[in-house]
This record gives C-alpha cells, sequence and structure tokens, in this order.
C-alpha cells in the first residue's frame, strides 16, 4: 500500500521549514529512504536468524514479498523526487555490503523501467524551466487572446502594475510578441470606455505598459529630435518667450515674445512631422495597436481615432519631455525657469494641435488659434504615418533580446502570488471552456 502511495508523489516539507525549499525536500527524502533501507537489512537479518526449516519455508515467503514491496516503495519514492533524491541513493551503489548494492540496482532498475526522466538533473534545468514559464505566458489562443497573462493583468494590485507593465513588455518584446500583448491590453481598456477623453489617462495597465513602452524605446529618439533646439535656449541669452500679460516684465514686448514662441514651436514641430521615418518601431506598432482598437470601438468616428492616437503621442510622450528635459535626459544642465515657462507654454500649443482643439478659455493663449488652424491637417497626416501597419519592420534590432533571470524571477513571484486567483479568473471567464484553469495548472 506504502509503495502504490508513494508512485508519482513529490515530497513537499512542512511549511514550518524555513531556508532553502530543496534542502528541506533533499532532507525528507533521506529519512524516508532511510527508513527503507533499514526495513530491507531487517528482511536480510530475520532470513539468517530463522532455523526452522518449515517456519523458515513460509517465513521466506512472507520476507520476499516485504522486501519486493519496499524494493518498489523505494523506487517509487526516488522516480518521484529524483532532483532530490539521487544524491543521497546513488551512494549506496558504492556500498561496501553487496547486499545493499544489489538493493541499490534493483531500484536503480526499476526506475529506469518506469521511465523516470533525469532532464531535472540537467544544468539547464533552471532556465528551461524559465522558458517554460515564459511560454505559458506568452501562449496565445487560436483567437489571438492571451489567457494567462491576461488573467494575471486581471488579478494583480495597482502597487504591482509597475513591475508587471515592465514584465511584460520585456518577456513578449523578447519573444516578438510586442504587438499581441499591446492589442489586448489596449482592448481591454477601451473595451470598458464610454469615451476617449479619459483613456489611458488612469493608474491602469494598459497606461503602465504605454508607459514603460514610450521610456525604453523612445529615450534616443526624443534626444535626437528636442535636444539640438533646446540646448541653444540655455546657452547664452534666450529670447524671452512670456506671452501671459499678468507675468511679463514690463520691459519686454509681448509681441515680440509672441513671434519668438511661434518661431521656437514651428521649428520644434517641423522636427516632429519630419521625424515619421526615425519613429521607433516598437512604438509605431503601438500606435498601430492603438488606433486598430479605437476603430473597432468607435468605428463610426475614424478621424477622432487618429487624433486620439495623435493626443496621446503627445501627452504621454513627447511633451512631458519637452516641459521636463533634465528630468527625461534630453539635456545634463538644469534648465532655467524662464526657459521652463517657454517650453511649458510651447508644448500647450503642440497639444492643443495633436488634440485639433482651438485656445478659448487662457486668454492670453487664443492669438495662437491661427497657428493651430494652419497646422491640424500636417499633424493628423503624421499620426497616419506613424500609426501605419509597420510588421515589415525589423522588431530584431534593438536591446530587448533577451530575457533577464530578473524580470522572470518577478514574473514567478506574481504568478505564484496569485495563482489562486488566476484559476478562479480562467474558471469563471467566458471562454473557460476553451482556456479552462488547464493552461495554468
Amino acid at each position: 500500500a506504502v509503495a502504490a502511495l508513494l508512485r508519482g508523489l513529490p515530497l513537499q516539507p512542512e511549511e514550518s521549514d524555513r531556508g532553502d525549499l530543496m534542502e528541506a525536500k533533499s532532507q525528507l527524502f533521506l529519512k524516508y529512504f532511510t527508513l527503507f533501507m533499514n526495513l530491507l537489512n531487517d528482511c536480510s537479518d530475520a532470513q539468517d536468524v530463522e532455523k526452522d526449516v518449515t517456519r523458515q519455508r513460509v517465513s521466506d515467503g512472507k520476507l520476499t514479498t516485504l522486501r519486493n514491496a519496499t524494493i518498489q516503495a523505494m523506487s517509487n519514492l526516488l522516480s518521484a523526487n529524483i532532483d532530490s533524491g539521487l544524491m543521497h541513493s546513488i551512494d549506496l551503489g558504492y556500498n561496501r555490503d553487496l547486499q545493499t548494492r544489489a538493493a541499490f540496482m534493483e531500484v536503480l532498475t526499476k526506475i529506469l523501467q518506469q521511465g523516470t526522466e533525469f532532464d531535472t538533473l540537467a544544468e539547464t534545468v533552471l532556465a528551461d524551466r524559465f522558458e517554460q514559464l515564459v511560454q505559458l505566458v506568452t501562449m496565445i489562443s487560436d483567437k489571438g487572446e492571451l489567457p494567462i497573462a491576461m488573467a494575471l493583468a486581471n488579478v494583480v494590485t495597482t502597487a504591482q502594475m509597475d513591475e508587471l507593465a515592465r514584465v511584460f513588455v520585456t518577456l513578449f518584446d523578447a519573444k516578438h510578441l510586442l504587438s499581441p500583448l499591446l492589442w489586448n491590453m489596449f482592448y481591454r481598456e477601451v473595451e470598458v470606455s464610454d469615451c476617449m477623453q479619459t483613456l489611458f489617462r488612469g493608474n491602469s495597465l494598459g497606461s503602465k505598459i504605454m508607459a514603460f513602452c514610450f521610456k525604453i524605446y523612445g529615450g534616443t529618439y526624443l534626444q535626437n529630435l528636442l535636444e539640438p533646439h533646446i540646448r541653444p535656449l540655455m546657452e547664452g541669452t534666450p529670447p524671452s518667450l512670456e506671452v501671459d500679460p499678468a507675468r511679463i516684465d514690463p520691459a519686454e514686448d509681448i509681441e515680440i515674445n509672441k513671434t519668438n514662441l511661434i518661431d521656437l514651436t514651428q521649428k520644434v514641430f517641423d522636427s516632429i512631422v519630419s521625424s515619421a521615418d526615425k519613429f521607433p518601431p516598437q512604438l509605431r506598432s503601438m500606435c498601430h495597436c492603438l488606433y486598430q482598437v479605437l476603430s473597432k470601438r468607435f468605428p463610426q468616428v475614424p478621424q477622432i481615432n487618429i487624433g486620439a492616437v495623435g493626443t496621446v503621442i503627445f501627452l504621454r510622450f513627447i511633451n512631458p519631455a519637452i516641459v521636463s528635459p533634465q528630468e527625461m535626459g534630453i539635456v545634463s544642465k538644469n534648465v532655467p525657469q524662464s526657459v521652463k515657462r517657454g517650453l511649458m507654454l510651447m508644448s500647450k500649443i503642440l497639444q492643443n494641435i495633436a488634440n485639433h482643439v482651438e485656445f478659448s478659455k487662457e486668454q492670453h493663449m487664443i492669438p495662437f488659434n491661427d497657428f493651430l488652424r494652419s497646422h491640424f491637417e500636417i499633424a493628423r497626416r503624421f499620426f497616419i504615418q506613424i500609426a501605419s501597419d509597420c510588421e515589415t519592420e525589423d522588431q530584431g534590432s534593438h536591446s530587448m533580446s533577451f530575457i533577464s533571470d530578473s524580470n522572470v524571477l518577478a514574473l514567478h513571484r506574481l504568478l505564484w502570488n496569485h495563482q489562486e486567483r488566476i484559476g478562479d479568473y480562467l474558471s469563471s471567464s467566458r471562454d473557460h471552456k476553451a482556456v479552462g484553469r488547464r493552461p495554468f495548472d
């Protein structure tokens, strides 16, 4: 009965066992394996002691049955715990006692006959297990969905979303599956939204993933785009850009300042709209996914959908770098307050161009409405360019071509901590018949 019970039964140390789990499991194996080894020795001793011939014949039959059952129990125990048990049992093959060596050979023969796999003893076992974990999370269903990734996305806490966004983007990009990830995550957010004005402005996972993509893929692009315009403002005497009568220095001419602001904004705008061919392919893919998702959710307003892509690009990507160039790594020196103010005013003009909206509330910005209107269509064409399908682009020519252990360990921890909730989510999801808990189990 014990032998049958041990078949395929991995040992599990007590929860109170602290420290290294493998060491605790190894000691537990040694405890039970030694118990069975002592039982085998007792069988041999009993056969030697028995003198009565009739009783010996009966006893030998029972002892043989007990010995065979013990060998089977030891084989099943070792087979189910080969990674922690082989190191303890292998010494028995070199024992000075002939019967002990024979017993070990019987155990080893049985586990080989059972087809026990020794893959877990390979030096690459940890990497192999990591790869299996990544394959599980990046698994795509026939419908193009990501069952495990979406389940995890639905159960993590808000405090864990930054970490999950980093892990997801890194893993999926390394597998060249960034587009399916972005499509699923964006559609998840857009699906529950009533209007485009509130999209990607909160602390949702979609927003976190978008922000992480901008950070790791857009840094060089922003540096090359903005540094040539911002650095000269910090050298020598910069032109005055203040256009608010309540803030302007009495010695300055507000009309000259307006001209200065328009000139600077025009130069930056021209650089932006002429940079479509330099726009990072990963971000182009992100814009394309966003446009496709919006078009599916709001099919009646294609013009607004492409405008929403532009709004996101300026609000979450370009303008933060303009307003805070030192923090975003565009320049290394402190930005004077007067220059910061001018950059802020320029970002407002650029954002309104992206939003396709004129100024109405801020009286000192209304004179720029003519400038806005003359740039609406140019901006729209740029947004169409960067949201175009880029599947032919080379997705492998970037630094995210490997998966670090830290990201896989973080993924494992997130899956482990939320495994029950993931299972419940999969069981209750719309596609539970197709997915169920089986892929996660």
